[in-house]
């Protein structure tokens, strides 16, 4: 079998009621046997779609003829021999994902068996998932939470839907619903108020069995996320996320002297390379490294063992369509490590959702395991429909 084309797939923006509208990056790999494989960059959000859409037309021609069952030796034709791999980042990595993810859902079809078996098996039969980003409410629309006690009604839904956890930034918005930029150094006193408010009635309304995760989207800094979680400790905080920039690894070893609570950073942390630094120093409890830009399935594997060594478990980071999502359950399913999947807000867009035939969702809150063969996911003519497309042959 050898790979014929590589299809990229730039989808038109997703409007999501008066917020930016996002565009997913979705690749196909075709093959002479008539198999396809699909994959995902995980830079839909953010001010780098049109860099992934270039990248994977660039790494494709690294792998047209070659044989798509060898996929660790294409992983590292990618990583040695572009120049720029071994540099790392985003961009980079997040092409290698792509291609990465399509290969393995090749070899999965090929074989008729799910990706998970391929991975070593599974570990469990259901993964434990959590509502995230409730900020911004848990419906197919968007609003921004303001009042404490539209964060406590938000979170109330997630449970009613089956939830028993929940992730929510309660500084992204100030106290008029209006977003709040970088909040870097000492905090005013107002804005933490507001925080441990909302985090209060969030847990006044679901009870104490609830896991509450704090998301800070690295807007905070090592001196401001050492304020908030002294402000919110004393809520049962699940983990305590990206607290700040992880391009200086030593100041979370500095945060985890001072923070009672789990913390938890890898959105923006590439490769087993990236994570290696806070796993050696034992700085992270969790780390989330995100499918569609460290590496894809192979890389997070090895992210995944090597966390296992130092005894942190892993969140993988996923908030693009449900090809990364169905991608992902296959991984979490595969590892011993796992603590808990994400379920993106995002996820209830209808204009995510009518990308790909499959609409994986939760029951009481728990995913089944995908088992078609490959990732198990299909793209629908509307994505198709809704893109701009390249092909290279």
């Amino acid at each position: 079998m050898k790979i014929t084309q590589v299809e990229v797939l730039h989808i038109h923006e997703i409007a999501t009621d008066g917020h930016k509208g996002q565009r997913p990056v979705l690749v196909r790999i075709d093959t002479d046997a008539g198999i396809y494989g699909l994959g995902e960059v995980g830079l839909a959000y953010g001010s780098a779609g049109r860099a992934a859409f270039g990248i994977i037309q660039d790494l494709a021609r690294h792998i047209i003829g070659k044989d798509p069952f060898n996929i660790e030796g294409i992983w590292e034709t990618l990583f040695k021999e572009t120049f720029w791999g071994q540099g790392g980042g985003a961009v980079i990595f997040g092409g290698i994902s792509g291609i990465d993810i399509a290969l393995w859902d090749i070899k999965g079809k090929a074989l008729g068996v799910p990706v998970y078996q391929l991975l070593g098996g599974k570990t469990r039969d259901k993964i434990r998932s959590y509502a995230s980003q409730i900020q911004l409410g848990w419906s197919s629309k968007r609003v921004p939470a303001a009042h404490p006690e539209e964060y406590a009604a938000n979170a109330r839904t997630a449970l009613n839907a089956g939830f028993d956890a929940v992730k929510v930034d309660v500084i992204m918005f100030d106290k008029l619903g209006k977003s709040v930029g970088r909040l870097e150094g000492p905090l005013p006193q107002a804005t933490l108020r507001l925080a441990r408010d909302r985090v209060k009635a969030i847990r006044e309304e679901v009870g104490p069995d609830v896991d509450i995760i704090i998301e800070n989207h690295a807007r905070t800094d090592i001196t401001s996320s050492i304020q908030l979680a002294k402000a919110i400790e004393e809520f049962a905080i699940f983990y305590y996320e990206e607290i700040n920039t992880p391009l200086n690894p030593k100041l979370h070893k500095l945060a985890k002297e001072k923070i009672n609570i789990p913390i938890a950073s890898g959105e923006r942390i590439y490769s087993r390379w990236g994570f290696l630094p806070f796993l050696t120093d034992r700085s992270l409890d969790v780390v989330q490294p995100d499918l569609g830009t460290s590496g894809g399935l192979s890389e997070v594997k090895k992210i995944s063992e090597l966390a296992h060594i130092y005894e942190s478990t892993v969140q993988v980071h996923i908030a693009g369509s449900g090809v990364i999502a169905a991608a992902a359950l296959h991984l979490e399913a595969a590892i011993p490590n796992f603590i808990i999947h994400e379920h993106h807000q995002k996820t209830l867009i209808p204009g995510y959702i009518e990308l790909c035939e499959h609409n994986y969702q939760p029951v009481s809150g728990h995913f089944a395991v995908p088992e078609l063969p490959g990732i198990g996911q299909e793209l629908t003519k509307t994505a198709y429909q809704k893109a701009d497309r390249i092909t290279i042959k």
